[in-house]
């Protein structure tokens, strides 16, 4: 569940309504359930951990500080006891973790956000927490929606931070930071002061001080119709997104991500910046710049260069392709004989069958006993489960093979590689290029050797000899099949 942006409740919420929104976006969390809650003793935290213990009391709650070493040690250390001593009073766990924040793109705020949510996603895992609460505010959405807006976002930074996404849950998301500020204030909880949050250098802390009290002498309340806004961007972008998954399709294929480019240029180019985003963001920490997507859309059939975020770019005529450029290639591996061999670099699998491993492969209660050998006949897969590429052809995706003196290994193509077709001897090389299957995709493409013979390449080439003998005498049934957990596209 990743549930859209909420607009904020009006300013002025009594206590008991707070606990009472609180439990609402805890309704979803399994009873009994262990949960983090991410606390750096601010006011906002606080109050999240107080009004979570109160509203959820079947919850297992643990307090995690994380210290970015980016202020001095006494700061850091006395909001790690702050948090401690909160845990203390609400018979909590207490956990605290240190991070470095690397210099990165995008400022020290989105370094430090990044390692926070690696270290609480760490924690989480370690105690098999069932979500992680973040304290953010419906103020917090708003400053964010107008942080966006002044880099240029478009509907999807727009839509702010979700209540629910990928694990984060924030239950404060419609609640005022006075409204919490009052809440801690009149609990007598003791609180850190973050000064960053005053520091004009400080881009989050211009908005909050300067920004959106101008804003309030424009309209009553900026707060309330930021978080409107952001939900109907968020609506407006899922509209978006169900028009352009089918207007451009896109396939996973491990590490690879491919659209199809005769259907990226005719889109809307509204669809087709989405669909490009769609695709860098499965390589991606952080959503992709405006000009890094404005120059994939510009790129002509032949091109073939590295993106920010050390992403290789490929376009063809037929497709666009992404991939890693330090991504490994996959290593030989030895093919079960029958089975499954897994093929992860594609998303997909090489399966065998033999006459044995068959059910269907034994006489039938209305054959005639006549002595004559029965000949196996494997039964095809069915097209949904084959990973066809484009180029290749259906035929060649699955095989039947005779016996084979050697076992069979797979492994991405070599220099060198030859396959005796019925039309000759060609290089396993041209013959993909030939097929002009993409780059990325040609040095991850698995091919099936036996004793040093190239038997077979999936769906673009197979022994002519041992294709002949396999369909008069067949011993083994191959096949190249997506994944189980994945149909290959998104």
């Amino acid at each position: 569940m990743n549930a859209g942006p909420v607009a904020a409740l009006p300013a002025g919420q009594p206590r008991a309504a707070l606990v009472a929104e609180v439990a609402h976006a805890l309704s979803h969390v399994p009873e009994g359930a262990t949960v983090v809650v991410a606390c750096s003793g601010g006011p906002d935290s606080t109050a999240l951990a107080f009004l979570v213990a109160e509203a959820r009391e079947d919850l297992h709650p643990t307090l995690v500080h994380v210290a970015h070493g980016l202020r001095t040690s006494e700061v850091e250390d006395a909001e790690r006891r702050l948090v401690s001593q909160h845990a203390s009073w609400l018979g909590v766990a207490c956990l605290s973790e240190a991070v470095r924040v690397p210099a990165r793109a995008g400022g020290p705020e989105a370094a430090a956000r990044t390692v926070r949510y690696g270290a609480l996603r760490t924690v989480a895992d370690a105690l098999g927490a069932t979500v992680i609460l973040l304290g953010h505010t419906a103020d917090d959405q708003a400053e964010t929606v107008l942080l966006r807006a002044a880099r240029g976002t478009g509907n999807d930074g727009l839509a702010g931070m979700r209540p629910l996404h990928h694990g984060l849950l924030r239950p404060l998301l419609r609640l005022r930071r006075c409204d919490l500020h009052a809440f801690v204030a009149a609990e007598g909880l003791p609180t850190a002061h973050d000064a960053s949050n005053d520091d004009p250098a400080v881009r989050r802390s211009v908005v909050r001080h300067q920004v959106l009290p101008a804003l309030a002498h424009v309209a009553p309340d900026p707060v309330g119709a930021l978080t409107r806004l952001a939900v109907l961007a968020h609506d407006d972008a899922e509209a978006l997104d169900a028009t352009a998954r089918p207007a451009v399709p896109m396939a996973v294929l491990g590490a690879v991500t491919v659209l199809q480019r005769p259907a990226l240029r005719r889109a809307h180019r509204a669809l087709a910046r989405r669909r490009v985003r769609d695709a860098l963001a499965t390589h991606l920490d952080q959503p992709p710049a405006a000009d890094t997507v404005a120059r994939v859309l510009a790129a002509e059939a032949g091109t073939r260069c590295t993106l920010p975020g050390s992403i290789q770019l490929e376009v063809t005529r037929a497709v666009v392709v992404f991939a890693p450029v330090d991504a490994p290639l996959p290593s030989p591996r030895e093919i079960a004989r029958p089975g499954r061999t897994p093929w992860p670099e594609l998303d997909a699998a090489l399966e065998s069958r033999t006459p044995a491993s068959d059910p269907d492969h034994r006489p039938h209660d209305d054959e005639l006993p006549l002595g004559i050998p029965r000949v196996w006949a494997p039964d095809p897969v069915a097209f949904e489960r084959l990973l066809v590429p484009t180029g290749g052809r259906r035929d060649r995706v699955q095989i039947a093979l005779p016996a084979l003196p050697h076992g069979l290994q797979a492994r991405p193509p070599q220099a060198g590689d030859r396959i005796r077709t019925i039309a000759g001897t060609r290089r396993v090389a041209a013959v993909l290029r030939d097929a002009h299957l993409p780059r990325a995709l040609r040095d991850r493409w698995p091919v099936v050797v036996s004793g040093g013979r190239v038997v077979w390449v999936p769906g673009f080439a197979v022994d002519g000899e041992l294709a002949d003998l396999g369909r008069r005498d067949p011993k083994l049934a191959m096949a190249l099949v997506r994944s189980p957990t994945s149909d290959g596209s998104d």
